[in-house]
C-alpha cells in the first residue's frame, strides 16, 4: 500500500506540473518587448498584447491593451530582434509545451486505468509504474529543451513571469519522475534474490529455552 501511496503522490505532483504548464501556455506574459517607437508589448506562446501607456489611460496604466492571437511562425514574435531566430525559438517552445502537456496527461490516464483494474492495466503489472515514470521523465526532458532554447531571446526582450511558471512546471515533472524511478529501483534492490529465510547462527548452538524465534524473512 505504501508503494501505491508514493505513486499517487508522484501523480499529484505531475498534475500540478500539468496545470502550471497550461496556465503559462495561455497567458501573453512570456516576454516583454520594446518596439521601435518606444511602445512595449507582452508576447506569449499563443497571444500578443500591447501594453497600455502610462499617463494616458489612468487606471489602465500598465495593463494589457489590445491583444492579438499568435500561431506557428508568427512575425509578432520578434520586432527589433532577428525574426527568423525568434520565430524558431517561439515555435520550439510551443512544440515542447504541447508535447509535455500530452506526456503529463498520458501519465495521469495510465494511473487512472491502473486504479480501474482493467485486464491489461493493473497496479500489480510490472510496467505500470515504469510507464508512468517514463512519460513524466519525457515531459520534463522536453520542457528543459524548450526552456534552454527559449532562454536567450534577444537584447530588446525580457523574460516575464509565465516563463518562470513553466520552469516550475518542469521542476515538478522532474520531481514526479524521480520519485517513481527511486521507488522502482528501491523495489528491485530488495527483490534481486529469491524469497528465502535467513537463519541466525545462534540457532546452531546447543538448545536452550528462547522467548523469541530467531530468524529473518526477506522482503520478497
Amino acid at each position: 500500500m505504501a508503494i501505491h501511496k508514493l505513486v499517487a503522490t508522484a501523480v499529484a505532483v505531475a498534475l500540478l506540473s500539468l496545470i502550471l504548464n497550461n496556465v503559462a501556455a495561455f497567458t501573453p506574459s512570456w516576454v516583454f518587448q520594446t518596439l521601435e517607437d518606444g511602445r512595449k508589448r507582452s508576447v506569449g506562446l499563443w497571444k500578443m498584447c500591447l501594453m497600455a501607456e502610462r499617463g494616458r489611460e489612468g487606471a489602465g496604466s500598465g495593463r494589457h491593451g489590445q491583444c492579438q492571437a499568435l500561431s506557428w511562425g508568427a512575425e509578432y514574435s520578434g520586432f527589433q530582434e532577428s525574426r527568423s531566430t525568434v520565430k524558431l525559438q517561439f515555435d520550439m517552445m510551443r512544440a515542447c509545451n504541447l508535447i509535455a502537456t500530452a506526456a503529463l496527461t498520458a501519465g495521469q490516464l495510465i494511473f487512472l486505468l491502473g486504479l480501474v483494474e482493467l485486464p491489461f492495466f493493473t497496479q500489480d503489472s510490472q510496467w505500470w509504474e515504469e510507464a508512468i515514470a517514463a512519460v513524466f521523465q519525457f515531459a520534463s526532458f522536453v520542457l528543459v529543451i524548450g526552456l534552454v532554447t527559449f532562454y536567450r531571446i534577444g537584447p530588446y526582450t525580457h523574460l516575464s513571469w509565465s516563463c518562470y511558471v513553466d520552469i516550475g512546471a518542469c521542476l515538478l515533472a522532474t520531481l514526479a519522475a524521480a520519485m517513481l524511478i527511486w521507488n522502482i529501483l528501491h523495489r528491485r534492490e530488495d527483490c534481486l534474490s529469491p524469497r528465502v529465510i535467513v537463519i541466525s547462527r545462534s540457532l546452531a548452538a546447543p538448545f536452550r529455552p528462547r522467548l523469541d524465534n530467531d530468524y529473518v524473512e526477506s522482503p520478497c
